[in-house]
């Protein structure tokens, strides 16, 4: 067993656990000015590759998924953010067939007026060359992590339905 992961059985399958942990968070950053999205890139070992993602991060134990939302925008983005900032994206498992995290999904929108602040990097984003850049939605879609490209849809998909209620 890892910090954050654990292996386990079921019958014949064998699937990746969280532990220590309540799930994860990811949040879309939307500028309604400039019409581009606000992304981190990082190198992923797993990938042996740098991704562009979204912010996001592991719930701590006593944390809410909209608490770790707001804390990750700060340290990841340098956006401060409130739960009312939030929209709410719902949740789902990040990968059925290999994993049971959860992932609740959130957006904001900013604007030219949104101060955005240094973003407070820590332990592995550092070592990891975290960085932060507007990019548009080509280069979301191009992504090669699965979860942004989710994101933007249930974000499009909220935007043009504001009543769409998400699970």
């Amino acid at each position: 067993m890892g910090k954050y992961l654990e292996i386990k059985t079921a019958g014949q399958w064998e699937y990746a656990s969280r532990v220590n942990c309540e799930g994860a968070v990811i949040v879309l950053i939307y500028h309604r000015d400039t019409h581009r999205y606000l992304m981190v890139e990082q190198f992923r070992p797993p990938v042996n590759m740098r991704v562009l993602e979204f912010p996001a991060g592991l719930i701590d134990p006593g944390e809410t998924p909209i608490q770790t939302a707001v804390r990750e925008l700060r340290e990841e983005a340098g956006v401060e953010a409130t739960p009312e900032d939030l929209i709410e994206l719902g949740s789902a498992y990040s990968s059925v067939g290999m994993s049971d995290e959860k992932v609740y999904f959130y957006a904001i929108i900013v604007s030219s007026n949104t101060r955005i602040l240094p973003s407070e990097l820590q332990g592995a984003e550092f070592e990891n060359g975290l960085v932060s850049r507007w990019v548009s939605e080509i280069d979301v879609l191009q992504t090669r992590a699965a979860k942004a490209q989710s994101i933007l849809a249930r974000f499009k998909a909220k935007q043009e339905q504001p009543n769409l209620m998400l699970p």
